[in-house]
């Protein structure tokens, strides 16, 4: 004999949410993961993730716990670093190499600007990302003198401690322009550019170059010191 049982299921909806594992016992529903979002532990705001990215690029954001963008950072940075390296060390096997190929030497120049460009790029993106993820937890602008003798140190990084991001990017790109400027003309610079079969003009080794490359950083740093100043007072009667 066949026993036939029949059990009531009641009534299936399939657009019930079915509840979440622990929901039945705390009675409570758990919050979707796309609701949380990652914040900077207690004390580290926008100026000092922004500075250690300033210093490390990716510093900031592993100390605010974005890790995945620290190590991107840090990683991006690394990659584009290593590989100007490797290109200079190298650079007396690599012309020889491309002159036999005909390859033109002028691609080297294209990748040695590329590369630099790159990594001025992300340093500078870093240091305001770091800034921006934990700038929420700032205080008090900084006094006008504290700003002050930061853009002494770096040009933007005043402008950076009183949350005027903009201003930081734009001091920062042109200390790292400066920068390279600067290292085009030395000794080791010209002979890098003879070695790509370049030559910088006579005006600029000997005539209104060297002015302008001593005069120019001071301007910038004359601007960045007043204007870190400046936006630090200004923050700060704001509060």
């Amino acid at each position: 004999m066949v026993h036939e049982e029949i059990y009531d299921l009641g009534d299936i909806d399939p657009k019930a949410r079915r509840p979440v594992l622990g929901a039945a016992a705390t009675g409570h529903h758990r919050a979707p993961v796309s609701s949380f979002r990652s914040s900077a532990p207690p004390g580290v705001g926008g100026a000092l993730a922004g500075s250690l990215s300033l210093v490390v690029p990716g510093l900031g954001h592993m100390l605010a716990g974005e890790i995945a963008w620290g190590l991107f950072y840090l990683t991006a940075v690394g990659f584009c670093a290593a590989i100007l390296w490797a290109l200079l060390d190298t650079l007396e096997r690599i012309v020889p190499t491309l002159r036999l190929l005909d390859v033109p030497s002028a691609i080297l120049v294209v990748a040695f600007m590329s590369l630099a460009g790159l990594t001025m790029l992300l340093h500078v993106a870093a240091v305001l990302h770091a800034h921006a993820i934990a700038a929420h937890q700032d205080g008090t602008a900084p006094h006008p003198i504290v700003a002050a003798i930061a853009s002494i140190a770096v040009p933007g990084w005043g402008q950076l401690l009183a949350g005027h991001r903009r201003r930081a990017a734009l001091f920062l790109t042109g200390v790292w322009l400066l920068g390279t400027a600067w290292l085009v003309v030395t000794p080791t610079g010209i002979k890098l550019l003879e070695r790509l079969g370049l030559s910088l003009p006579g005006a600029i080794k000997d005539g209104w170059g060297p002015a302008a490359l001593l005069a120019t950083p001071l301007v910038l740093w004359v601007i960045a010191v007043y204007d870190a100043a400046a936006g630090a007072a200004a923050e700060r009667r704001g509060a």
